[in-house]
């Protein structure tokens, strides 16, 4: 796994200006103000961001990731290479597998950008570290493309510096120069700044008392004395858990909802619609159930592992894949995050699937096992037929030979 050297890979103290200008203008792209500040912090605390992210973070990070030699009789796992130990076992010495797939998904969708410094050792790879994305800037030197990381955390100022392409995970979400990614929260920063609004508004009109139960109505006109006398023997019935006395021909009128609660639910309803179109998140993982039903769900969660894990999860092979094998691996090994578990759809449809496939022939039973998360058994690793299927025209044969 050698990889060509250069003076200025380990030159980490020059830099030249940023080529990621169309992120720093990106803030001027919304004039929408509805009163709250929107950047990522602010983001984070908007109940439906926290949960797309964290809903397609943790099921990326839980995924199960496998690195393949091609051979001719198909992909065989390389439990030996280096890669594989980096992505099953872990990828440094401080970070589990979870975490840093978490952090790095997490980094992706929240900012448009993850980095991942790649450790080298005798030309193979032995640890990457994640980064802040705050920290890195994308940068070109000498027609090449590289990376300047200046973190102010005391405890990662080791991986401070200046570094190659070859020597940085750099996944992209959305990209306009397929340089760098742009940020989602800003550039979608008039619809979290609506749903930050709201949540803000339905806050302060609930604690200001403003979810209003009932009236109190009548066809007279109540002096001050009369109105002052009505409201405070009204008052202390309710204080006293007590059955109020209404004079004056005052009637209690009930409200099952107000008009404002109403548009304040609405209002909600649409700001969590609108981050399921950012993040490509089917409303329902978001406690969004207005368009749900019990007979949908299953299939809004195949969408969930087709539309929206699948186009991150091959951001991520494909970068491993390009910086991580040798020029000499190139094409001989492949990374895969293994979805299959997440389409398997519930106990019936499996069942049946698996049934197809062991009469088929075109699976074992152990294989089945296998995806199932069962030890194998002796003698179910070889395909198996029906005695009644033979090949077209045989049948011809047959009857001549008799």
């Amino acid at each position: 796994m050698a990889r060509k050297s250069s003076l200025f890979a380990r030159l980490r103290s020059f830099f030249v200006g940023p080529v990621n200008d169309i992120a720093a203008a990106a803030g001027a792209v919304n004039d929408l103000d509805f009163g709250v500040a929107v950047n990522h912090d602010a983001a984070l605390r908007f109940t439906a961001v926290f949960a797309a992210i964290k809903m397609l973070s943790e099921n990326i990070a839980a995924l199960p990731k496998t690195v393949k030699l091609v051979t001719e009789d198909g992909a065989v796992p390389a439990c030996d290479h280096p890669v594989f130990r980096l992505l099953h076992n872990a990828p440094n010495e401080y970070t589990d597998t979870f975490t840093f797939w978490f952090q790095v998904v997490s980094s992706l969708l929240g900012w448009g950008n993850a980095f991942a410094a790649v450790e080298y050792k005798k030309g193979s790879p032995v640890a990457l570290h994640q980064l802040n994305p705050a920290c890195v800037r994308v940068t070109f030197v000498d027609g090449k493309k590289a990376f300047v990381v200046n973190d102010p955390n005391p405890n990662k100022k080791w991986l401070n510096g200046t570094y190659l392409n070859w020597e940085m995970l750099h996944f992209m979400y959305f990209s306009l120069d397929g340089l760098y990614g742009i940020d989602p929260i800003t550039w979608n920063a008039a619809a979290i700044g609506r749903g930050l609004a709201t949540q803000k508004f339905s806050a302060e009109f609930f604690r200001k008392g403003g979810n209003i139960k009932g009236v109190l109505e009548t066809d007279n006109n109540l002096g001050d004395q009369a109105y002052e006398s009505f409201m405070r023997h009204y008052k202390d019935a309710a204080q006293n858990f007590e059955t109020p006395l209404l004079e004056y021909g005052i009637k209690y009128k009930n409200i099952s909802i107000s008009p404002v609660a109403a548009n304040l639910i609405q209002s909600e309803t649409l700001s969590i619609q609108d981050i399921a179109r950012i993040f490509s998140v089917p409303p329902h993982l978001l406690a969004e159930l207005s368009h749900a039903t019990f007979s949908n769900i299953e299939q809004q969660n195949i969408f969930f592992s087709t539309y929206s894990l699948r186009p991150l999860c091959k951001r991520l092979e494909q970068q491993i894949e390009n910086k991580l094998f040798s020029d000499a691996e190139a094409g001989e090994y492949s990374v895969k995050f293994d979805l299959k578990g997440m389409m398997r759809g519930d106990d019936a449809a499996r069942s049946a699937y698996y049934e197809k496939g062991i009469n088929a022939g075109w699976m074992t039973p152990n294989e089945a096992r296998e995806l199932e998360e069962m030890p194998k058994l002796p003698g179910l690793d070889k395909p198996r037929i029906p005695l009644n299927y033979v090949e077209v025209g045989s049948e011809n044969n047959n009857s001549n030979e008799g």
